[in-house]
This record gives C-alpha cells, sequence and structure tokens, in this order.
C-alpha cells in the first residue's frame, strides 16, 4: 500500500479514523496516526464540545438574572442556576442515571437531590470546568 497523499512513498501506517495509508512523515505530524482531514473532524468535535457547555452555562445564567432565582440577589441567583449544569456534568462521571426500574415517585426525588447537589457541587466546579472549557478551546483554536 502506497501513502494516500504522497504516492511515491510506501504506507506505513494507516489513518486511525479512515484508514488511508500513511508514509512516514504523515504518520508522525500528530500524536497518532492520522490524516489531515481526520484530525480535522477531530478537533472541531473538539471544539463544539467545548463551546455548547459554554453556552448553555450562559444561557442558564441569563434566565437565573432575569428570574430573580433566589429572591433579589440576582447575580447569586444566577450564578447558582448556572452551577447545576457544572455540578450535573460532575455527579454524572460518578452516579449516572441507573435507576430506571424505580416506581416515577422515586425517580422524582432521585432528580430532585441530584439537582440540589448539584447546584451545591457546582458552585465550587463550574469555575473550574468553564476554565477548562476556555483553555481548551484556545489550544484548539491557535
Amino acid at each position: 500500500m502506497n501513502c494516500y497523499y504522497h504516492p511515491d512513498h510506501d504506507a506505513v501506517a494507516q489513518c486511525a479514523d479512515c484508514g488511508k495509508g500513511l508514509c512516514r512523515s504523515c504518520a508522525t505530524r500528530f500524536t497518532i496516526p492520522i490524516c489531515p482531514e481526520c484530525n480535522g473532524v477531530r478537533r472541531r468535535s473538539e471544539l463544539r464540545g467545548c463551546i455548547v457547555p459554554l453556552l448553555l452555562c450562559g444561557l442558564l445564567f441569563a434566565i437565573g438574572y432575569n428570574s430573580e432565582f433566589m429572591g433579589p440577589d440576582r447575580l447569586f441567583g444566577a450564578y447558582m442556576l448556572m452551577s447545576v449544569y457544572g455540578g450535573w456534568k460532575f455527579i454524572n462521571r460518578f452516579c449516572p442515571f441507573v435507576f430506571v426500574w424505580f416506581s416515577v415517585e422515586a425517580i422524582f426525588w432521585y432528580f430532585l437531590i441530584k439537582v440540589a447537589l448539584s447546584m451545591l457541587i457546582g458552585f465550587f466546579v463550574t469555575p473550574v470546568y468553564l476554565g477548562y472549557c476556555v483553555w481548551r478551546i484556545w489550544r484548539l483554536a491557535f
């Protein structure tokens, strides 16, 4: 098999995603043997995975600010509503939804407790999570 981009060179590896043949210079271009097109697809997917949480947190912040979610302190209420997202993501890493066979009432209480814990944990975790998303966007963009 020859290199997809350099037909005069023998392929030493295949693209991890699409299977195109890659010569030595193409295979060592990235940390894993991957073609430029598939690398672009992966970068766009990673970028999308970082932008969506930022937009969702911004939307939750705006909703919390405009609805006076936790009383007259609008900024604190907006931050607490936004922190539910970061806390939910953090909790789901350790406790995914597995209670499918329980009653509707048990599932309701499970979600209610999970939202409360998400708000509490998210208060501390959300700035770190959003900072990490911004750092990844910066790294991918430049």
